[in-house]
């Protein structure tokens, strides 16, 4: 895909790539930069849908004091 740079500094995403990547106006996006000098874009803001089932999770429901116990003893913490 190409784009071009304009005199403001400014790019347009291609649509098909803002469909990849789910960006809508307003999204924000981060430039890293490569161990070999090009750079990668990275949507910076993503719908919490993209999230749905990444966990796996099938045990008991837990409350959320359960849930920030397990968190403080797997972060090494000692509430």
């Amino acid at each position: 895909m190409e784009s071009t740079l304009t005199s403001k500094g400014q790019i347009t995403l291609p649509k098909a790539l803002r469909t990849q990547l789910h960006l809508q106006a307003g999204d924000k996006v981060f430039f890293e930069q490569q161990d070999d000098g090009s750079y990668a874009l990275r949507p910076r803001t993503l719908d919490v849908t993209v999230l749905k089932g990444c966990l796996n999770y099938s045990g008991p429901t837990l409350s959320l004091e359960d849930m920030d116990a397990a968190i403080a003893r797997n972060a090494g913490c000692n509430r």
